[in-house]
């Protein structure tokens, strides 16, 4: 009986051990790599931490700025007359990106240290916190330094 108990449980564990190893079996990809809802695609990154860190600094996750965005009212779309040379312009979460350096016929043009953009009239909205733009300011930055690349 001993014996027998004792072969009943190697043969499970046996058994077991090819269902351990096709854990990450999937589509193939050309090479040896197996893909997998659990363990990503091969030369990813699958690390939620750094995923969260990296929309923590894109001020991307839902409710990050809710209080500070609140505490700054509604929108509404700036006026003419509030698009003003040496006016600041802030991200939707009122933090400062940029300053009007002059207003042109066809946008207005805005400088974020040494570089400038030109960005059109109907971007502009105003709050409480005086003119923004409907972004963050990584995302501004992005495209500043975007703009700047190509000039």
């Amino acid at each position: 009986m001993r014996k027998s108990l004792v072969f009943s449980i190697v043969l499970l564990s046996l058994a077991s051990a090819p269902a351990f190893a096709q854990v990450a079996t999937g589509p193939r990809d050309g090479t040896n790599n197996v893909t997998s809802d659990r363990i990503g695609m091969p030369g990813t990154v699958n690390d939620p931490v750094a995923a969260y860190e990296t929309q923590r600094a894109m001020n991307n996750l839902p409710g990050q700025n809710a209080r500070v965005v609140a505490s700054l009212g509604p929108a509404r779309r700036a006026k003419a007359n509030e698009l003003t040379a040496g006016a600041i312009v802030n991200d939707k979460a009122g933090q400062v990106i940029a300053k009007i350096d002059q207003i042109d016929p066809d946008g207005v043009v805005v400088s974020a240290g040494a570089a400038k953009v030109k960005i059109p009239v109907d971007a502009f909205g105003h709050n409480k916190a005086g003119l923004l733009l409907d972004m963050t300011k990584a995302q501004f930055d992005q495209i500043v330094a975007k703009a700047n690349a190509s000039s």
